[in-house]
């Protein structure tokens, strides 16, 4: 069956009784209102909203019954109203009994045609508004709780860094896996941060070492008591861990706290240490500390400024490669010699900047092994401007002895590309003493462009890098 167009035929056969009945059934209040908008009746079928309507309604302007920023949708309803059809419903807040309350009402209108009275029916919004308030509330509260948390996660993060102890805190399983690392353990175990998070705090530890370990921890999760134990961790550096536990959204989690077992003597360490600390950071030549693979671990005032980034922090396990230019052949062999063996090696490199300037450095590097291996580099920054006799004041060509120490540690192509580099810097360098660093009759003797000419005097920083061709 098809939904009936004419709604008169449904109604037509009703009593007046029966139609005010299906009004009240509909309506939560009915307010009969004339021409001038006066209100000529008000009635309320639910008693617990008839009492919230103010007594004197009665022969008051509907406008005035109403809060202000209601009156213009009261005026509205009521040029809306005509007999043809019921016109858009619109919310009303109409004044009550108590003061400062406002009673939500959802009405419209109609007009009737026997007595020219315009009739308006309204639903109840009053629980409605209060869940919404409710809903405001509860919002509020929690961003309020949000922030809360915030701010109690940034004061622990202080906590966290500022204090002077060694604090790692991993998760309570089988791998121990570690998820936080403060500025003090990273110092005390040389690591980098992204080099160690994730990791098991077992691989820390010396191999005769790791089942004591796991049974200490295991004990403390299971009596969920705080408790010390002595451990040594790699390259045989005694540590004391104390190791307590804590729930975190319904997971266990191990708090660890790392102290030297001889307190003494770290202390006269740090002290007589302190110097040489202050020394590397105040050194007008750039320091850095890095892992085997290259993670900066330690950078001092020189680098960060030779760096042109804003701080420490920002340096802090990143990648040195990403500081340096386009040829790193020579850093990267470098690198490659010093992985795993404690000695000392140089090259010489470029720094590239935020800024895109580039700077030749000379790089001194020295590996150490105990008590855990890093790279300690020094860099010197080069004036490619000086005098065309100190351009290249190191031995260029490898000694037979010294390409064949790389037979079996780099590939043959890259001995052989490093040999044409050197023998092209050479050359270039003969053609700039012969025309007296005219760049001109220098690329002509060559047989070179200009161009190509500077591009590889930029690649083997005999140029100004911020200065073209003549």
């Amino acid at each position: 069956m098809s939904v009936s167009n004419h709604p008169n035929k449904l109604y037509q056969d009703l009593s007046s009784k029966e139609l005010s009945q299906i009004a009240l059934a509909s309506a939560d209040i009915s307010i009969v209102v004339d021409d001038l908008g006066l209100i000529q009746n008000v009635y309320a079928e639910n008693q617990h909203l008839a009492k919230k309507i103010p007594a004197d309604l009665i022969g008051k302007k509907w406008l005035e019954a109403v809060e202000v920023d209601s009156r213009k949708k009261v005026q509205y309803l009521l040029e809306e109203a005509n007999p043809e059809s019921i016109s858009k419903f619109r919310q009303v807040n109409m004044l009550g009994n108590e003061k400062n309350i406002a009673l939500p009402i959802m009405c419209a209108s109609i007009k009737a045609l026997s007595n020219q009275k315009i009739i308006v029916i309204g639903k109840d919004l009053t629980e409605t508004s209060q869940l919404q308030q409710d809903l405001v509330l509860a919002q509020k509260e929690i961003s309020q709780s949000y922030l809360h948390i915030s701010q109690l996660e940034a004061r622990f993060q202080s906590i966290f860094e500022i204090g002077t102890e060694s604090i790692i805190i991993v998760k309570a399983d089988d791998l121990y896996p570690m998820i936080e690392i403060n500025g003090n353990a990273m110092k005390q175990l040389l690591l980098a941060k992204n080099n160690c998070i994730g990791k098991s705090f077992l691989s820390l530890l010396s191999t005769n070492e790791i089942i004591k370990a796991r049974a200490f921890l295991q004990e403390v999760i299971d009596t969920g008591e705080p408790a010390v134990s002595d451990t040594f961790l790699i390259g045989s550096k005694t540590i004391q861990i104390s190791a307590s536990t804590f729930t975190n959204i319904g997971k266990p989690y191990l708090l660890l706290n790392l102290k030297p077992l001889d307190l003494t003597k770290s202390a006269d360490f740090l002290e007589s240490d302190s110097l040489t600390i202050q020394a590397i950071e105040n050194n007008a030549y750039g320091f850095v500390v890095c892992t085997p693979e290259g993670l900066i671990l330690k950078a001092n005032k020189a680098f960060v400024k030779l760096s042109n980034t804003k701080n420490e922090s920002d340096l802090i396990s990143t990648s040195i490669q990403s500081y340096l230019g386009a040829e790193t052949l020579d850093f990267d062999r470098m690198m490659l010699s010093l992985k795993g063996k404690a000695s000392s090696q140089s090259c010489t490199s470029s720094i590239k900047s935020n800024s895109s300037s580039i700077k030749l450095v000379d790089i001194s590097a020295v590996s150490v092994v105990k008590p855990r291996a890093c790279i300690g580099m020094i860099f010197r920054q080069i004036d490619s401007r000086q005098d065309k006799d100190k351009r290249i004041n190191k031995k260029l060509v490898r000694s037979s002895e010294e390409l064949s120490l790389l037979v079996g540690q780099v590939p043959l192509k890259d001995i052989l590309a490093e040999t044409t580099d050197l023998i092209e810097q050479l050359c270039i360098k003969a053609a700039l003493d012969l025309t007296n660093d005219n760049r001109v009759s220098a690329s002509e003797i060559l047989g070179l462009s200009r161009q190509s000419l500077y591009i590889k005097l930029r690649k083997y920083g005999l140029v100004d890098p911020n200065k073209g061709i003549d």
